[in-house]
């Protein structure tokens, strides 16, 4: 081989090897600097009345940071919207009026009597005298089953419909005896201001917020996959027994059954869903009502209704409220609202 070519060929040799080793540092550039997988973080706290696990991650701010702002919101309206201790509702309820009320307090008590009206009352935020009555109102409480009498007497403590709010003076007013239970709502409106808490300090950050079975997706996992939500088997040995999946991108899910709290006596299960025209557990012949709503509020508010209304009218009428029900009966079949099927998809 002559000189000009052992020259040329260890020039191409070197441009080969040239190429390599700059292909070689370009994958080594972009292993060590590719985007780490969002690593989610876990708190859990005891608030309204349940466990509530927020989940979230971050790729500019500290989910620690995060999590700790969305635990003190919900720790906010535990203490404003509890029926119990010094909060609003309890001084409303203690003393019968409110007057100057701030404008988060009238907006809860609004959604709430409108989910009433809308539902024909199969939602009622006033069943507390009731609630109590039957024992489910503390689980320290005696369950127990009350006499006809008793439920006839609490009954006439009840209805939504007494309850007088006026927007213009920021006023409520109930009338003797009846007392105002946002705990059908406040938790769900717990979790949307959570995530709306986490949002304004990070519009990117990814996750969601479990309280007690009431589900708000701050974003999806990893950013681009679905939350996948196991439907429990009302009737199943642990919560591990699923009888359907949903996948969730945004939005909200919640669910009400009657294996939540419940006693038996000679056989017959009585549970906490009470149906506020009998003051009895309610007998819709529905045992769990799942439903999907963008709004973890109006879900958690929603899914109580639809165990009360059942089959029917329930499954039809409720999506025009923005609600689509999944209900699971006492057969163990199953129905749906059409569009439900769009969240039971990967």
């Amino acid at each position: 081989m002559s000189k000009r070519n052992i020259a040329s060929f260890l020039k191409g040799r070197i441009f080969f090897y040239g190429i390599l080793l700059i292909a070689a540092a370009a994958i080594l550039t972009y292993l060590f600097l590719r985007e780490k997988p969002v690593e989610y973080y876990d708190r859990t706290g005891y608030y309204l009345g349940t466990y509530v696990t927020v989940r979230v991650g971050s790729k500019t701010i500290s989910p620690v940071v995060l999590a700790d702002a969305a635990m003190k919101e919900i720790a906010r309206i535990d203490e404003k919207f509890g029926s119990r201790g010094s909060g609003t509702i309890a001084r409303l309820n203690a003393t019968g009026q409110a007057d100057d009320l701030d404008q988060e307090t009238v907006f809860l008590v609004k959604s709430a009597l409108e989910v009433a009206e809308n539902t024909g009352g199969a939602f009622d935020p006033t069943l507390f005298t009731l609630t109590a009555l039957w024992g489910f109102d503390d689980a320290d409480s005696e369950k127990r089953v009350p006499l006809d009498s008793e439920i006839a007497s609490a009954l006439a403590k009840t209805g939504y419909r007494r309850v007088e709010l006026d927007e213009n003076e920021m006023a409520v007013r109930l009338p003797e005896g009846l007392t105002l239970d946002l705990g059908g709502i406040a938790k769900g409106y717990a979790v949307d201001l959570a995530i709306a808490r986490i949002k304004s300090l990070d519009p990117q950050a990814t996750g969601f917020i479990d309280a007690g079975g009431d589900i708000g997706v701050i974003g999806p996992k990893y950013g681009d996959r679905p939350w996948i939500v196991g439907i429990r088997d009302p009737r199943g040995k642990s919560v591990q027994d699923v009888i359907e999946y949903i996948y969730l991108y945004d939005g909200a899910v919640a669910t009400s059954g009657d294996y939540e709290r419940f006693f038996i006596v000679d056989g017959i299960r009585y549970h906490h869903i009470l149906d506020p025209k009998t003051g009895n557990p309610s007998r819709s012949g529905v045992i769990s009502a799942t439903v999907i709503n963008k709004s973890a509020m109006l879900a958690d508010a929603y899914a109580t209704a639809a165990f009360v209304m059942g089959k029917d009218p329930g499954i039809t009428f409720l999506p025009r409220y923005g609600t689509l029900v999944f209900l699971v009966m006492e057969d163990r079949s199953t129905f749906k609202s059409p569009g439900f099927e769009v969240y039971q998809q990967k």
